[in-house]
């Protein structure tokens, strides 16, 4: 079993991210605990995700580069392959990364799945 605990260090909103690159496979417990709270209790929201090629893939189309000057935008387009319905209670989604010459992510894009089908 894994133990999963972090300090909040004032990400804004009071978002704390995590990552584990390479989980071993097995059971991981969250724990959760109020900083700054006036008092009594407060609420929170968990949000785990996962990424695999064995969900599925995500081909963007158009120029592997884009030029965009200050306050720039551009638009993409992508196929989203699902290789599986996702289990009961699992979403799909897929996100699709803009970055930056020095590799910094500068932009994203994403898509909740609603259907897959055969």
């Amino acid at each position: 079993m894994g133990k999963i605990s972090r300090r909040n260090e004032e990400r804004g909103a009071g978002i704390v991210p995590w990552e584990e690159r390479v989980a071993v496979a097995g059971t991981y417990t969250v724990e959760v605990m109020g900083y700054s709270v006036p008092s009594g209790s407060t609420a929170y929201d968990y949000h785990e995700t996962y990424f695999s090629s064995a969900i599925g893939s995500v081909t963007v189309h158009g120029p592997p580069s884009v030029k965009l000057g200050t306050g720039g935008s551009t638009t993409a387009s992508a196929d989203v392959t699902v290789a599986a319905a996702p289990s009961a209670g699992r979403e799909v989604f897929a996100e699709v990364r803009l970055r930056s010459a020095g590799g910094a992510t500068v932009g994203v894009g994403g898509m909740k799945i609603e259907k897959v089908t055969p």
